[in-house]
């Protein structure tokens, strides 16, 4: 594990941050002054306001970063409970499947029904013998 300061996200928000702060900043500056830009007075307002731009900068950074994290991890986690789900589903549907085709004396349906259950991982009833 190399230096800190090979850690990519390290580097993105050091490159970035200047700017995200001075855009922050002018945001802030723009809303305290109603939305019309004062001139020197706007400038002097805006050095005031700097830290309190660079604060909110990087509180919409750590929550932008860490919300991609949370929703990209909530992606994944309903991807794995749709893939449950389906997975449930279709083996009680092969096993609702199954049972109709023996109680209706069809083995051939029940016989493919076993191998469709087999090839996907499925486990049925052992058929009556």
């Amino acid at each position: 594990m190399g230096s800190w300061w090979e850690r990519p996200w390290v580097r993105f928000h050091a490159t970035i941050a200047p700017f995200g702060v001075f855009a922050t900043t002018l945001l802030l500056t723009f809303y305290l002054e109603r939305w019309q830009w004062q001139g020197r007075a706007s400038w002097e307002l805006a050095g005031e306001m700097a830290e309190v731009g660079a604060m909110l900068y990087a509180m919409a950074a750590v929550l932008g970063e860490r919300g991609i994290v949370v929703m990209l991890w909530a992606l994944e986690q309903r991807k794995k409970w749709r893939a449950k789900q389906r997975a449930e589903i279709q083996a009680e549907l092969l096993a609702a499947l199954q049972a109709a085709a023996r109680a209706e004396e069809k083995p051939v349906i029940a016989e493919v029904t076993q191998r469709v259950a087999q090839e996907k991982g499925i486990v049925l009833d052992e058929p009556p013998r």
